[in-house]
């Protein structure tokens, strides 16, 4: 009911039954529709659907087809699959996610029945068909959908201080099996999507400074980033694709098992596009060293002991985690390990210089400089990229600003960021020098 106060909005208000368009007619008057010609009216989701029921036996079949004589059902280990197969039928119509888990329920019904008998027994092929089926009506379901939905029931988790790495449906690697089903265009876009929601962040009212600075610093990048793809053979992270001399160009290869959902994909993307910010900034090697170019050993050695300082006292602040849940404090500890470890840098050095993609003198730079930061070389990769992440987990997971390691990792956020700010304006300026 609406009143003065609150008028009715066009589609609350009655309209007469819209007059079906001449193809849907058509149609409509050809007997049966396939199931490209129900997309326009029905959309994606219900008709995938009805393609996935199609491709699975009906309750009934299926009883038909493990019947035998004089046995219970209800009473064996037949049941468990009857039972799968029953709360399948039962959901409601969309929610790509609940069918997923259903039929990955069947599909454990299904093993467990044909390892109870050995691979043995009057039922047997017919709960293999079932099982068979089941696996294929998974890969029929919208991979965009399932991927979207995934996350969204994370991100649910992680907020209510759940740990989605403990749930046994296993959400997170579903999810990177739902993005390797998706074709290349679909990939990107979804990519895509992510970069703009990190974009869109500066919008919040919320927003530390920094973060906003940091965003803004990543957003004037992306467009150096020209292929965004799930690594194909190789490890996810940012890659630059082209020579000495030509100008730059990366292949994002993506990490898609979002454990933290949301949090995890904006952070992933915030921690790559640092990559490609830093070599802007720095001038440094197809290695992405976060050290400015030319830098001798002793400023190398000194930046890597004060970053490691400021790591040793984040986890202090961390501690025992209070404030965070056990998965937040969990992912907190992996970045700060994984910004200091050791020996990293010659690690990357010898890597590029067997496959050519760095000169004998910038390995030999490289390498001493991993000798120099000592047990800290890990910063000398992957500090600042750690840093950012983590800002845009806290953000986005609403952490008190006041927490202390909220407060000292902005500290270190604005630290990196004035460090790359003064590289990239040095460089410009010897740009400009005749």
């Amino acid at each position: 009911m609406h009143s003065h106060e609150t008028p009715a909005r066009p589609h609350d208000r009655q309209r007469p039954a819209p007059v079906a368009r001449a193809a849907e007619r058509d149609a409509d008057s050809q007997g049966p529709r396939s199931p490209g010609s129900l997309q326009g009216t029905l959309g994606n989701t219900a008709v995938t659907r009805m393609i996935t029921v199609s491709r699975m036996m009906s309750e009934d079949e299926f009883k038909q087809s493990t019947k035998r004589f004089g046995a219970k059902r209800n009473a064996s280990e037949i049941g468990r699959v009857d039972e799968a197969l029953r709360a399948f039928y039962a959901l409601p119509d969309g929610g790509q996610v609940a069918r997923l888990y259903a039929l990955k329920d069947i599909v454990a019904a299904c093993e467990a029945y044909v390892a109870h008998k050995s691979g043995e027994g009057d039922r047997v092929d017919g709960v293999e068909r079932l099982n068979n089926q089941a696996r294929e009506a998974q890969s029929a379901l919208d991979a965009e959908a399932v991927f979207h939905g995934l996350l969204a029931e994370i991100d649910r988790m992680v907020a209510g201080g759940e740990d989605p790495d403990m749930d046994r449906r296993l959400p997170a690697g579903e999810a990177q099996k739902a993005s390797q089903r998706m074709s290349g265009p679909v990939f990107t876009t979804v990519m895509d999507g992510f970069v703009d929601r990190l974009r869109a962040l500066r919008g919040d009212a919320g927003l530390p400074d920094e973060t906003r600075a940091v965003i803004g610093e990543l957003m004037a990048v992306v467009d150096l980033v020209t292929v965004k793809q799930y690594p194909r053979g190789g490890m996810p992270g940012m890659k630059l694709t082209t020579a000495a001399g030509e100008d730059p160009a990366f292949t994002f290869n993506v990490d898609t098992q979002a454990r933290g959902g949301s949090s995890f994909m904006l952070g992933h993307v915030a921690h790559e596009l640092t990559h490609v910010a830093a070599h802007q900034a720095f001038g440094s090697s197809p290695v992405m060293e976060l050290v400015r170019s030319g830098a001798t050993v002793a400023e190398v050695a000194a930046l890597a002991e004060e970053r490691k300082q400021v790591l040793a006292g984040l986890r202090q602040d961390l501690g025992e985690g209070d404030g965070f849940s056990e998965f937040q404090q969990r992912m907190l500890e992996e970045k700060l390990g994984y910004g200091g470890q050791s020996g990293k840098l010659k690690k990357y050095a010898d890597s590029f210089a067997a496959a050519g993609k760095i000169t004998p003198e910038q390995q030999a730079q490289l390498v001493a400089w991993d000798a120099a930061a000592g047990s800290a070389s890990g910063t000398l990769i992957e500090y600042d990229t750690v840093i950012n992440q983590m800002l845009v987990y806290l953000h986005l997971w609403e952490t008190d600003q006041d927490h202390p390691f909220y407060v000292r990792l902005r500290a270190a956020a604005r630290g990196a960021f004035d460090r790359r700010s003064q590289a990239r304006e040095a460089t410009a300026q010897a740009g400009d020098t005749p």
